[in-house]
């Protein structure tokens, strides 16, 4: 094999690689008064780069809360406040946030219609699938097959043009 196949193939991977990487995973919620997303993130592993769409009608909402105003219910001091579905959140740094309804004077959100959402790492090591005999999460809150037209993919432009400024880098050096 010559030199420049192989340093070709080389640069075709890492832009692979760094693609593959920077894409994240969609997830979606079926946002209901009716749900129960009280261990949604355990069964859920979002990581830095993945995107969680919330899907609902009038009249919920989904607001961003700190974590006392989640525990709470209270909206007063929404840090943000969508009203018309579906609203897809990326997540752009490790930590955990909370989102919760605001609808009926926020007793949706004290009947449960709220979910603090654990986000890891993108570099984190990944999570092992869970033991057979587990039951499923609930329906509509799995995880959305890729391409879903919800999900903003500009950032994933953008990381995909890193990655190949990262392999015309690679094969530069060279």
């Amino acid at each position: 094999m010559s030199p420049s196949l192989v340093k070709a193939l080389i640069a075709l991977v890492a832009v692979a690689s760094v693609a593959e990487l920077a894409a994240g995973k969609n997830y979606t919620i079926e946002w209901t008064a009716s749900g129960d997303y009280s261990d949604w993130s355990s069964k859920n592993p979002v990581r830095v780069g993945d995107t969680v769409v919330f899907t609902y009608g009038s009249p919920h909402t989904v607001d961003e809360l700190s974590k006392p105003d989640y525990e709470a219910c209270s909206f007063a001091n929404s840090l943000s406040s969508e009203q018309s579905g579906p609203t897809a959140v990326t997540f752009d740094k490790a930590g955990t946030r909370y989102f919760a309804c605001a609808a009926a004077a926020g007793s949706h959100c004290s009947q449960g219609q709220k979910v603090a959402i654990t986000v890891a790492d993108a570099t984190a090591g990944a999570q092992s699938p869970p033991p057979k005999g587990d039951s499923p999460p609930p329906k509509g809150n799995s995880p959305a097959p890729k391409g879903n037209a919800a999900a903003p993919v500009a950032g994933l432009s953008v990381k995909v043009v890193l990655g190949l400024g990262v392999g015309a880098a690679f094969l530069a050096a060279f």
